[in-house]
């Protein structure tokens, strides 16, 4: 499987048009909407069995979807459309799959414009593109090109993620408010970008993207690069293998110093893996989405979290406020993180209740949980509704996940923000520890967190301690043994203090 690159947008967007330029550039570019086109066409694969559950009615006369009779009762009856996800989905998503699989082109661009609305369909990605535009050009466009009412646009607008959300979950943005030479040479700059990137990658990464690390492309301006949060690969979890070249991978290591940014570690932790389970379709790995779901409840569930997220995200605000007009400071980029952290606390802020409170109520959920806690008591014998909640297609339990993980995400959001932030606001130092040994007075010196960076080729670990006078690390050689040997040998790592 190639390095991928999901590429997403609202409707008139226009990935289409950045789509095809990838492709004149010889990259292969796996097209969502056309293969549900190809599965409704005359003698489609889906056809037959949209004919059984729908009935003759919703099929023309040459055989093939009738996509006007359908999108109507799609949008005045939800059954029908989860009914036709669970019939198409799964299709689309093998034979995408089988596309990229065949690809031979340094990397490869799956467009679909559900990626984060729908994760089943889509299948795990490296990166993720979001062709952007403000909402009133999407729906001029719409409106021109295709006839349809303004209403319609706006309904089926209400289906996909908002640009909000989108923008928030986005690696790298495509501002698309510019003309075709322009959009040509950003996507030019694009395309050098991930052709470096797939070649920095493991042969085997592949991982759901999340909202974690953000380039902003601009039509009329041209690349600006940023890290959102200080990983040297997004998404991974903060202690395991984050490459920076394929030559030389690394793997960090971050010891929080405060109650506070233990808790959000913890989260960060949780909400990645949940993403990478929802991300699969399979039973089993949506049985782990909701465990994690659940814990996910019971870290957030801390009287203060939400107050103190709230605290620290408006401190930053400020503090980032006060470089306005600093000469020094790239304006733009600023603008664009002011903007997220401003976005962060107007969800954080229409967060109404306990934490979670939603999922307490419903007696359903809270009867696996109770049983969940029992080692195999989830078992089909004593959970005969959840074994048939399992047993529901992947989109339907799809569905019901982002219904009941959706309204956390303010918590993600916040908890990443803070994290970036956190782990930009400090300097990466060399240094060797002697005989595996190393200590450092901190004189009185503050910090929020140490990371520390070992190639993964060396195989000692590093375990930590620190208070408020020193830090001590000392490095052991990797074993499954109860008490692993200290290293005999200088060890060179990366240090870095943290703060806020």
């Amino acid at each position: 499987m190639p390095y991928v690159v999901g590429l997403t947008g609202g409707i008139g967007s226009g990935k289409s048009a950045v789509g095809d330029m990838f492709a004149q550039r010889g990259i292969t570019v796996v097209d969502a909407d056309a293969i549900a086109h190809e599965l409704t066409a005359p003698g489609g694969a889906g056809m037959t069995a949209i004919r059984d559950d729908f009935g003759p009615e919703f099929v023309t006369p040459e055989g093939a979807l009738d996509r006007a009779r359908m999108r109507a009762l799609a949008f005045s009856d939800p059954d029908a459309k989860l009914r036709l996800e669970a019939i198409l989905h799964p299709m689309i998503r093998a034979e995408a799959d089988r596309r990229l699989a065949a690809a031979s082109s340094p990397y490869a661009i799956l467009m679909v414009p559900l990626l984060f609305e729908k994760p089943a369909l889509s299948g795990p990605y490296q990166r993720a593109l979001v062709v952007d535009c403000p909402e009133e050009v999407q729906v001029n466009r719409v409106v021109s090109r295709s006839g349809l009412e303004v209403a319609q646009v706006h309904a089926i607008m209400a289906t996909q993620a908002s640009r909000t959300e989108r923008l928030a979950r986005a690696t790298e943005t495509i501002l698309n408010t510019g003309t075709l030479a322009d959009l040509e040479l950003t996507v030019a700059a694009l395309h050098k970008q991930y052709q470096e990137a797939a070649r920095a990658a493991p042969a085997d990464e592949a991982i759901p993207t999340s909202t974690n690390t953000t380039s902003t492309v601009n039509t009329a301006g041209g690349l600006g690069s940023r890290h959102m949060n200080g990983r040297e690969s997004p998404h991974l979890h903060a202690a395991s293998h984050a490459p920076a070249t394929s030559e030389n991978p690394l793997i960090v290591y971050e010891y929080p110093l405060t109650e506070k940014i233990r808790t959000l570690l913890r989260l960060e932790d949780l909400f990645e893996r949940s993403a990478h389970f929802f991300s699969r379709s399979d039973a089993l790995d949506h049985h782990m989405v909701l465990l994690t779901l659940f814990e996910i409840v019971e870290v957030a569930s801390r009287a203060d979290l939400k107050s103190d997220l709230l605290q620290e995200l408006e401190r930053q605000k400020q503090v980032l406020m006060s470089f306005r007009s600093n000469p020094g400071v790239e304006q733009t980029a600023l603008a664009k993180v002011i903007s997220e952290v401003e976005q962060a606390l107007s969800a954080l802020f229409k967060m109404t209740g306990k934490i979670g409170q939603y999922l307490r109520e419903n007696e359903w959920l809270m009867s696996i949980k109770q049983r969940t806690s029992i080692p195999g008591g989830a078992c089909e014998f004593d959970l005969p509704s959840y074994h048939y909640w399992l047993h529901r297609d992947s989109a339907t339990r799809s569905a019901d996940l982002a219904a009941w993980i959706t309204p956390l995400y303010p918590l993600l959001d916040g908890t990443a923000l803070v994290l970036k932030l956190l782990r930009e606001g400090g300097k990466p130092v060399k240094q060797i520890a002697a005989q595996g040994v190393f200590s450092q007075m901190l004189g009185g010196k503050t910090s929020q967190m140490v990371r520390i960076r070992l190639p993964r080729s060396v195989q000692y670990v590093p375990e930590t301690s620190a208070n408020k006078y020193a830090l001590n690390v000392r490095f052991t050689v990797f074993s499954t043994e109860p008490r692993p040997k200290l290293a005999d040998s200088d060890v060179e790592f990366e240090l870095t203090f943290c703060n806020l």
